[in-house]
This record gives structure tokens, C-alpha cells and sequence, in this order.
């Protein structure tokens, strides 16, 4: 990407949307195409890119708040019904709660991160009541600005500062308010110091293996990274869920049309 010039490489992002269906499809896994724009133009490039080549939802997101807006109001009028915004998180003002009441789109991330206390019981409150950053509790706030389809993602401390009660805020979340959960796990390994001295092919295995432990506490959902890792967290992903959906399998509980059971 070059943020000067407004461009992007289009030839390697084109083979990376059909190399992640590719992967994904043979799988049976759902996926959503998470689009960071880093300036409003780019954003929305990006958003119009993806859209024209992919049918699967996306994902608006970006560091930059009016990035962010930008490609809420473009998303909301061109493909709202298959887009979510990312994210609705302690630092939200009023102009953003404005744009996303007034937008069109169909989801919205909830981000639990909390940058002075990554207890569960902090991470709770933030939800419920705003927990002393803003007046309204997160999902209050999501809830108000019309939104139905909310997915929870607690956000990832790093490794040895609270990155355990992301996990536990998974199966917690969904327990007392119903939500669908997601977890960026590849978080936690490149936030571990003793990884950092280590081979790279290691690091990348403990990337990659990560997403296993979000499927396995609760997630219904994966933020995995790079897209270039997708062709290898696909298979993992698919042998977590198979393994958790054949743990339950005397439940009676029935699975996804679509699961990657079907491939046991």
C-alpha cells in the first residue's frame, strides 16, 4: 500500500481474496474480509475492491476515525446489508454514535479492550455501563444506533498482562448476553518476549496454532491477521471446530449446514 499515492498493489490482493475463498471453501469455514483503510480515499478503494471481486461480508476498519467514517457512509450506500463496522469501543464520541445510527449497515464489533484494567469484571462493566469511560455501556450504545447484529470482541492484552481474560470474556459474554464472540489469538504470541528470540518459523507456528485456542474457548469468530496467513489458519481452524462440534455430538445439538464436521 502506498498511503501517499492512494494505491495499492491490485495483481497480489486480487490472488489473496481467491487464495483465502480457496482455502476457506475446501474447509467448509466462513470468512469475512476485514478492509483497513488508512486514509479516507484508500479506504474506500478498498472497500469498492473487494466488494466487485468477493460476495462474502466485509468488514469496515481502519486506525483513522475519519477513514473509519468514510467507509461507514460509503459501505452504508453501496453493500450496507453484508457490512459490519469495526469498532464500538471505550473512546467513542458522539459523532461517530451519530454516523452509525444514521448508517444503513447490517453489523457492528463491540471492542472490550481496556487499556487501565483487563479484568473480566472491568471488561463486564464497560459493557453494562460504560465502566467510567463513556456514559452508556457498550452494548447500550450499539443497541441505540439500531444494530441487531453485534459481535463481541474482547480484545487481546498482551501476553502475561491479562491476554487469559480475552479468552475467559468469550464464553462469559456469550453466557450472560447471547452475543457472538470473536477473538483476534494471534495476538497473544506476538506479544510473547520469549517468541520474539526465537526462529521465525516458530513464531509463525505459534501465529497460526493460536487461532485453535480461540475455537476452543468459545469464539465464534477469528480475527486471524494477515491474509496472507489464511491458507494455513483455515486447516487449523477446521480441525478445532471439528474436534469441539464432535465433543458435543451426544447433545443432540445440530451443526451449521455448512461446518467443517462434514469433513470428518
Amino acid at each position: 500500500v502506498d498511503a501517499n499515492a492512494g494505491t495499492f498493489d491490485e495483481e497480489k490482493a486480487e490472488s489473496l481474496i481467491v487464495e483465502v475463498e480457496e482455502a476457506c471453501d475446501a474447509t467448509n469455514t466462513p470468512y469475512i474480509f476485514q478492509v483497513v483503510g488508512v486514509t479516507p480515499d484508500l479506504m474506500i478503494k478498498g472497500l469498492d475492491f473487494v466488494a466487485d471481486r468477493t460476495d462474502a461480508p466485509l468488514i469496515v476498519d481502519s486506525a483513522d476515525l475519519e477513514a473509519r467514517l468514510a467507509g461507514l457512509s460509503h459501505a452504508s450506500e453501496q453493500f450496507g446489508s453484508r457490512t459490519m463496522y469495526n469498532a464500538i469501543n471505550m473512546m467513542i464520541e458522539e459523532p461517530e454514535i451519530d454516523a452509525l445510527s444514521e448508517s444503513q449497515i447490517e453489523g457492528v464489533v463491540i471492542l472490550g479492550f481496556n487499556m487501565q484494567d483487563p479484568s473480566v469484571k472491568a471488561r463486564i462493566e464497560m459493557l453494562e455501563d460504560g465502566g467510567g469511560f463513556v456514559d452508556k455501556g457498550l452494548l447500550e450504545i450499539a443497541k441505540e444506533c439500531g444494530f441487531e447484529k453485534i459481535l463481541y470482541d474482547p480484545g487481546v492484552q498482551p501476553f502475561g498482562q491479562g491476554a487469559g481474560s480475552s479468552f475467559r470474556l468469550l464464553y462469559a459474554v456469550k453466557s450472560l448476553y447471547g452475543l457472538p464472540t470473536g477473538v483476534g489469538a494471534h495476538n497473544v504470541p506476538s506479544s510473547w518476549a520469549y517468541l520474539k528470540k526465537r526462529d521465525p518459523e516458530i513464531r509463525r507456528i505459534c501465529d497460526i496454532s493460536a487461532n485453535a485456542i480461540g475455537i476452543v474457548m468459545g469464539a465464534n469468530s477469528l480475527f486471524i491477521g494477515p491474509i496472507e496467513s489464511a491458507k494455513y489458519a483455515a486447516p487449523v481452524v477446521a480441525m478445532a471446530d471439528i474436534l469441539t462440534a464432535d465433543s458435543i455430538n451426544d447433545f443432540g445439538i445440530e451443526h451449521a449446514e455448512k461446518h467443517p464436521y462434514l469433513l470428518a
